[in-house]
């Protein structure tokens, strides 16, 4: 098995007349080209480089996008916390003024979610409109848009 420790580069995949032959073309930021053919590729490792999905278990906290969104009559508020922390989840309109608060107890670590259907104090139905959904954890705060369309 072929180990690569690569820096930051373009990938290429190629592909001979025809389509009967693959390889690899990398080119890397000095100007060196790497070229690997297809059955030489097993497994490639980058050294310095981020790809991919965070890996969950080290992640910081996330805050994932609402479905639906649009929405109408609810969304769904999902959010990823890495270790047991005070999490507060709320939804304000686009003046910053306060509408609702839908979290705000510690959670275990772990994905979390939470729906909101659109109302704001007293259980009043809201507008149409854009609405900011913030999510805090500790001391680090995630927020996102969320449109409700009646």
């Amino acid at each position: 098995m072929r180990r690569f420790a690569l820096p930051l580069g373009i990938l290429l995949l190629t592909t001979g007349a025809m389509g009967q032959s693959y390889e690899l073309t990398i080119h890397l930021r000095t100007g060196e080209t790497i070229t690997i053919p297809h059955d030489g590729i097993r497994r490639l490792e980058f050294a310095g480089v981020t790809t991919g999905q965070p890996d969950l278990q080290s992640a910081a906290f996330l805050l994932l996008p609402n479905f639906p969104n649009p929405f109408n009559p609810s969304t769904t508020i999902a959010y990823e916390i890495p270790a047991t922390s005070h999490v507060t989840v709320r939804i304000y309109d686009l003046h910053g003024a306060l509408l609702s608060e839908l979290i705000n107890k510690t959670q275990d670590a772990g994905r979390h979610e939470v729906r909101w259907d659109g109302t704001g104090a007293h259980r009043t139905r809201l507008a149409s409109g854009v609405y900011l959904c913030a999510v805090a954890c500790n001391s680090a705060t995630l927020s996102q848009r969320l449109m409700l369309v009646k």
